[in-house]
């Protein structure tokens, strides 16, 4: 898994209504934004959670594990420990200024440490993982990395937009019009990955995106037990409800329960913030993640 050669894409979502450019102080650089994040992972039936997720000051990520036993939940972990850790590394050597944060390499890692750990123990074989991560920039970017069908969401002005699109069998067959939305979302194969990190086939570099970040931006990272059952219009309704991100997030998993989701949930929310208007505490880590 390689760093991909061509420029990170600038998402619409930057040119929606009331969006601008980055504002510049008299002396030149950026206004400095931070995010102000919340978590919540809740495992379903099986009593396990195999997603992982951290959502910290400038970081976010989201992973949701598949394998036998315990392999969802290693990888899971395994994933969003690694890419946490590059991307800490990352904003240590100032590589956040780079085109793509860094972010590139750290999925291309975790891809790697997902098959060492696999390989190192024969009950762990096999085991895969998405993997979603975003991360706001020093200079006011929102730069996001993805790899299965745990999602980004960006909430601006009242207006919800998907950053991310499913790497799944029924995505690609709605994308090449031999499913219609409909029939994909009732479809038996809908949680079939195309790509994931680990498992048995390469996936190739992650997608990645970038937006100019905004006060006021709200985004969500989740796993497919939100997605998969809760529409979009009432992702939107509650994260523009709630004042705080953590009641975001926790209504979220709520409405995934009421829904009747039968997978593990995770819901990541964090505003944009300009830095001393918040003052957010360290990573908050949930699901496997947290696992001692």
């Amino acid at each position: 898994m390689t760093a991909p050669a061509v420029p990170l894409p600038w998402f619409p979502a930057a040119e929606a209504p009331g969006a601008a450019p980055g504002r510049r102080r008299a002396d030149g650089p950026l206004d400095r934004f931070v995010l102000d994040p919340a978590a919540v992972s809740l495992a379903g039936p099986r009593g396990q959670d195999q997603d992982a997720g951290c959502a910290g000051p400038a970081a976010l990520v989201v992973a949701d594990g598949v394998g036998g036993g315990s392999g969802g939940a290693v990888a899971a972990r395994v994933a969003v420990d690694e890419v946490g850790r590059r991307i800490a590394a990352a904003f240590a050597a100032g590589d956040d200024a780079r085109e793509d944060a860094g972010l590139a390499g750290a999925v291309a890692a975790a891809d790697a440490a997902v098959r060492r750990a696999a390989s190192a123990d024969p009950a762990l074989a096999g085991m895969a993982t998405t993997c979603t991560a975003a991360v706001l920039t020093r200079d006011g970017r929102v730069v996001v990395a993805h790899v299965g069908d745990s999602r980004a969401h960006v909430l601006r002005s009242g207006v919800l937009t998907r950053l991310t699109t499913d790497h799944t069998l029924v995505a690609a067959l709605v994308a090449s019009g031999d499913l219609t939305t409909a029939q994909a979302a009732a479809s038996p194969m809908r949680s079939v990955l195309l790509r994931a990190l680990g498992g048995s086939a390469d996936p190739g570099p992650a997608d990645l995106l970038a937006i100019r970040a905004e006060p006021g931006d709200r985004l969500l990272l989740c796993s497919d037990g939100l997605s998969g059952v809760v529409p979009d219009d009432t992702l939107r309704r509650v994260l523009a409800a709630e004042r705080r991100p953590a009641a975001a997030a926790a209504r979220l998993v709520m409405a995934a329960l009421a829904a009747g989701t039968r997978d593990d949930v995770t819901a990541v929310v964090a505003d944009v913030t300009p830095a001393g208007w918040a003052d957010p505490a360290g990573p908050v880590l949930v699901g496997a993640a947290a696992a001692d």
